[in-house]
């Protein structure tokens, strides 16, 4: 019976040790959580910089910063944080072939703690300066062999028309007209000239605006006899 006391009251005592220790732990402050960022065209980066400051009265170690895409990655100031004092988190964000919105998160980890004490959120907006929707159009003897229609969006505030559009004119008709219904910049019209040959084609758009700006959107189109 006694070893049995003994045995939960040097339980209770190593808790009663460990609960300041994390309780302390926990005691993080960011300068924020979430950061929202959009880039220009020409970036192919963003960072952001967290900031977290130990109001605890335990010295705590970031052991480890996790990523939610290889996209992202992060630079530790210091691990080890003193009472009283900061560190800095820079996430770096590179877009690659990215567009449109991405949602990246960081868990930060302290020693010996399997669950992380936060979770940062970088939110990049990458325009999409030309946005064709869908970008995928195909044909099989399932559906129906009528004209497929794209919608084009550009970017006005850096590319502000269409200059051109390319494609295998022996295996597509592409035509381009204006929406009636002014939603979209353009609509194309497009159809196989033949749905008893495989086609597997691409689609360019080129659009131009100011001080040279350039971009494209591609187009995947596909028969499938």
């Amino acid at each position: 019976m006694f070893k049995h006391l003994s045995a939960a009251f040097l339980t209770i005592s190593l808790l009663t040790l460990l609960l300041p220790a994390i309780a302390d732990a926990t005691r993080l402050e960011w300068n924020q959580t979430e950061a929202r960022i959009e880039l220009k065209p020409d970036q192919e980066e963003a960072q952001v910089e967290f900031v977290v400051t130990n109001k605890g009265d335990q010295t705590v170690r970031i052991a480890r910063v996790k990523t939610s895409c290889g996209c992202t990655s992060s630079i530790l100031d210091k691990k080890i944080i003193n009472s009283g004092e900061s560190t800095t988190i820079t996430a770096i964000f590179n877009k690659g072939k990215r567009q449109g919105l991405n949602h990246n998160k960081l868990e930060v980890f302290l020693d010996d703690q399997a669950d992380p004490v936060a979770m940062l959120h970088m939110i990049v907006q990458v325009p999409k300066l030309v946005d064709a929707q869908p970008q995928i159009v195909y044909w099989n003897p399932s559906t129906s062999s009528t004209e497929r229609h794209i919608r084009i969006t550009l970017d006005k505030r850096y590319v502000s028309e269409i200059t051109s559009i390319e494609y295998d004119h022996s295996m597509l008709t592409i035509r381009a007209e204006p929406d009636p219904d002014g939603r979209v910049d353009r609509i194309l019209h497009i159809l196989p000239k033949s749905f008893e040959t495989q086609i597997r084609e691409s689609v360019l758009i080129h659009a131009r605006g100011a001080d040279g700006m350039k971009a494209e959107a591609r187009l995947h189109i596909f028969v499938q006899p």
